[in-house]
């Protein structure tokens, strides 16, 4: 068992770098899943230019904040509680839309993000 504990959820994440890996192979030993935090700040958008795309399948869970999700197809807006699933080999980016952080729980399966 690993546990991630809350106060390392936002810890070392930046406007520069958003994201933080919170469940990783190399640090909890995952085999076919990763996890992770983004905190965007109002009008930021990840990734900053085009589209992130992977073959993992995405479940984002909106923790705070009003984000609208762009695919290839169209866009959606998400707020606080909702929940997004992204097929693999989605294109997709998220942009907050609202006046605050808005921050989001992700979990990716398999595992693609690269690991620093």
């Amino acid at each position: 068992m690993k546990v991630v504990k809350k106060e390392q959820f936002c810890a070392a994440v930046s406007e520069s770098c958003p994201l933080k890996l919170l469940i990783s192979g190399r640090e909890h030993g995952a085999k076919n899943c990763q996890v992770g935090m983004a905190v965007l700040k109002p009008g930021q958008r990840l990734p900053a230019s085009g589209y992130s795309w992977h073959a993992s399948e995405e479940v984002s869970y909106i923790l705070a904040g009003k984000i609208r999700v762009d695919t290839d197809t169209g866009s959606e807006i998400v707020e606080e509680g909702d929940l997004v699933f992204m097929p693999g080999n989605k294109p997709h980016a998220s942009t907050n839309i609202s006046q605050g952080e808005a921050k989001i729980l992700w979990f990716v399966t398999p595992h693609t993000v690269p690991e620093n």
